[in-house]
């Protein structure tokens, strides 16, 4: 499971979390259902779609669990109007003369093909604390890349 107990999370990032396991409450009756009809066609062991239900209800159930601690033990946070990057910021930075948004959150609700960056990895913690105008140069696996930013909301 999951070892920290402090996670931050932004509204929508929380919102997504509760929608996710609503769909899965929903989702997880027709699996059941399924496992019973493959557990009906007989012998078990050679019973591929007992097997598959049985393995998807498994792990809608692991997620579940993990999305009910983190829903229970998740914090909100608001991002208060800074002039500096920091947790919940919606950062445009040029790079190569090329603009390109981020919010930065936490490792749970990073995806970075959404722009949204982990305030633990390179690009997070170089923009951390940074203010409109700064330039920042990240060395990343390919090279040198400088961050130029030129907005924070």
């Amino acid at each position: 499971m999951l070892k920290s107990q402090n996670f931050k999370f932004t509204k929508e990032g929380f919102a997504n979390l509760k929608k996710e396991h609503d769909a899965l409450i929903s989702r997880r009756p027709q699996v059941v259902i399924n496992l019973s009809n493959a557990r009906e066609q007989g012998d078990l062991s050679e019973n591929a779609g007992y097997h598959a239900a049985k393995d998807e209800l498994s792990q809608i159930d692991s997620r579940i669990r993990e999305l009910k601690y983190l829903l229970r033990v998740g914090k909100v946070i608001d991002k208060t109007q800074s002039e500096i990057v920091s947790f919940g910021s919606r950062v445009v930075v040029e790079i190569d003369g090329k603009r390109m948004p981020f919010q930065i959150v936490e490792e749970l609700e990073a995806n970075p093909t959404k722009g949204k960056i982990s305030t633990s990895s390179l690009i997070g913690k170089a923009l951390m604390g940074h203010k409109v105008g700064e330039e920042i140069a990240v060395e990343v696996p390919n090279g040198k890349v400088v961050y130029k930013i030129l907005e924070i909301t």
